[in-house]
């Protein structure tokens, strides 16, 4: 696509160069009817190419959106994964430093406890997520 848009552009450019020389020609030879051939011949070139760089440019800025679009969903599945397991990790991460004066460690329901602690962290995202209607 960016080759036939570059092709474009580079005869649209040799179409503006010869239109000096058409416009010298016109002026010559005002009344010949292959000079007048000749210039509808230019614009209607100068008009196709035009159009094809014109609906590159298009089809190129459809194609980066589209892109965009599909790295936008995969930032937003790794963050509902990160928000998930960041308070869990942490909550793990302050049970794994073997601390010898941790309360719940003697108690005898401070393993449950702890477990039922990240489930209702984990639910609670779980609900504001589909609250926000991201899941």
């Amino acid at each position: 696509m960016y080759w036939l848009k570059r092709k474009a552009e580079v005869s649209k450019r040799v179409l503006n160069l010869s239109k000096i020389v058409l416009d010298n020609l016109s002026r010559e030879n005002q009344h010949d009817p292959y000079i007048q051939d000749i210039q509808d011949m230019y614009l209607r070139l100068l008009t196709m190419y035009e159009e094809i760089d014109n609906s590159t440019n298009n089809l190129l800025t459809i194609h980066i959106g589209l892109a965009s679009q599909r790295t936008n969903e995969v930032m937003r599945v790794l963050t509902i994964f990160s928000v998930f397991f960041l308070p869990l990790t942490f909550i793990v991460g302050i049970y794994g430093m073997n601390f010898r004066y941790m309360p719940e460690l003697e108690s005898h329901y401070g393993y449950p406890l702890a477990m039922l602690v990240m489930l209702i962290i984990t639910l609670g995202i779980y609900f504001w997520f589909k609250k926000k209607e991201w899941l």
